[in-house]
């Protein structure tokens, strides 16, 4: 049987749960291909491939674009005469399951899909549906029986295969990401991962699941063999360190004599101490992904959870100075129950921790999370918002601010980086140009700044060396952190006619 992965864009870093999905694939036997649909090829894709079960993995920021694809998924099969199953997985069916009925899917699957794409397939090769399925909801069976994957070892490692094959390019970029553990014990308000820990908590089942050392060395050696150059590797889990135990003390000790490559992890500041920062330093950590979040303790405690005080966030990143960890920090802007001047104090506390690579986002409400359910209690949004209109402009969507304060602070999120490396004395500049009617040209100056940052201080050696890969490096980074997403819709709209009125029906497709 053969799946399609379907993926919005890839900002030169690896969609690491499709891809173990599709390893898991192939090791019962299946065949896979990744789509990716800012690379205007799914009709395409579909033509070729002729995919038996379509795999949509959805983050709520881009459900916009599958609702398209998704027309076009439909009239493939109206062409060929053939229903295929469309499932989807990834954050936005985890969390919110309507969209099960909003988009008449065949499917969503909640939380860990590893055995479960497994079992679609093997149920459709059989013959039969898609009910039944641990963590799969369907329209006759909506209700999920719940399942976690407890012992990642028993998991084969990601098909890097299926990448490179989709996007040639990103095998030239010396990033690789991997994943230690899954879950995240913490309960910041913005996140998902509280949501996942009240749905799938009880009855036993282990929501931290980490790998052993050893498996996780052995697949960083054999990426190094098989998929060179590896300059810099990235931790991709929620949290790398929540505190000092057995697995860091073994990881620190093994992975400098074994691997001895640089890498970034993902740290809370609260986790953050001296013995902390020694232990990532002496393992090679060079770079800390730290979020700041809010600039006062009341948001970031009362509103948010993140549970640190002022004083603990500026030890934290005093020590990452200390030991030369550099951090990505990121501060959210427009919280719900904010003010501007509320951004002003986060720029200001951020400004003065001196991270390595300060970033700031505006707030989106994404389904399923507390921070959401408190932006509808505060009367800031609407109870029966369509998340899948969040994020078309990049601006809030919270009642509370108006247009002009939308603005500010879209200039603001673009221009702060920047000037959170100037002296004090420009802030008063920045107050005056962020009332400018430059939008996009700060648009630019802010991907700039971040990719720069980015690359001289997070993730030094990693990106691509050749002129023409540096410049679709900062084209990717533009369109992640800074095209409008109104442009970005149209042009989306534009690319998926385009290929969806061009078919390769000339193309065989392969046996079953």
């Amino acid at each position: 049987m053969r799946a399609l992965f379907v993926v919005s864009d890839l900002f030169f870093s690896e969609p690491l749960g499709v891809m173990m999905l599709s390893a898991m694939c192939k090791r019962h036997g299946h065949q896979t291909r990744l789509s990716v649909l800012a690379d205007a090829r799914f009709a395409r894709d579909l033509e070729e491939f002729d995919p038996d079960l379509v795999c949509y993995s959805v983050m709520t920021s881009h459900q916009y674009l599958f609702r398209e694809a998704d027309e076009v998924a439909r009239e493939w099969m109206r062409r060929r005469g053939r229903a295929v199953p469309r499932v989807m997985g990834g954050p936005h069916a985890t969390y919110f399951p309507a969209v099960l009925e909003q988009m008449d899917l065949d499917a969503i699957c909640r939380g860990d899909g590893d055995y479960a794409i497994v079992a679609m397939l093997d149920a459709l090769a059989a013959g039969g549906g898609l009910s039944g399925i641990p963590n799969v909801a369907t329209p006759e069976q909506p209700e999920v029986e719940k399942q976690v994957v407890e012992f990642m070892d028993d998991l084969p490692h990601p098909d890097r295969d299926v990448l490179y094959e989709a996007a040639p390019d990103l095998q030239r970029v010396g990033i690789r990401s991997f994943q230690t553990m899954r879950g995240c014990p913490y309960k910041c308000t913005y996140c998902f991962n509280h949501a996942y820990n009240t749905f799938f908590k009880g009855e036993g089942r282990k929501l931290l699941r980490r790998r052993t050392v050893s498996d996780v060395i052995a697949e960083i050696k054999d990426v190094a063999r098989r998929h060179p150059p590896l300059r810099m590797v990235r931790f991709g889990d929620d949290v790398f360190g929540v505190r000092l135990d057995d697995w860091l003390e073994e990881f620190a000790d093994r992975y400098p004599k074994e691997v001895g490559i640089p890498f970034y992890c993902l740290q809370r500041a609260s986790a953050m101490t001296e013995d902390m920062a020694r232990l990532l330093s002496r393992a090679g950590c060079v770079s800390v992904g730290m979020s700041i979040e809010a600039g006062t303790e009341r948001l970031r405690n009362e509103v948010l959870k993140r549970n640190m005080p002022d004083e603990m966030m500026r030890e934290a990143f005093a020590l990452a100075r200390k030991y030369g960890l550099n951090a990505y920090a990121n501060t959210i802007l427009g919280i719900p129950g904010t003010t501007l001047e509320d951004d002003w104090q986060s720029y200001r506390f951020a400004k003065s921790l001196r991270a390595a690579a300060p970033t700031f986002g505006i707030f989106c409400p994404y389904p399923g999370t507390e921070l959401t359910d408190y932006a509808i209690e505060k009367q800031e949004l609407d109870p029966d918002y369509d998340f899948a209109e969040l994020h078309h402009s990049g601006r809030s969507v919270l009642k509370q601010y108006t247009d002009e304060e939308r603005e500010i602070q879209l200039r603001l999120q673009s221009l702060a980086p920047l000037f959170c490396k100037l002296p004090d004395a420009a802030d008063p500049l920045l107050r005056l140009l962020v009332r400018l009617p430059l939008t996009k040209l700060y648009d630019a100056i802010g991907s700039l700044s971040i990719s720069a940052l980015l690359a001289w201080k997070c993730f030094p050696g990693a990106y691509p060396r050749s002129p023409r890969l540096l410049l679709d490096a900062v084209r990717r980074a533009f369109r992640m952190y800074a095209e409008p997403k109104a442009q970005e819709k149209r042009e989306f709209r534009r690319r998926l006619a385009a290929t969806a009125q061009t078919p390769a029906l000339g193309v065989t497709s392969p046996d079953h």
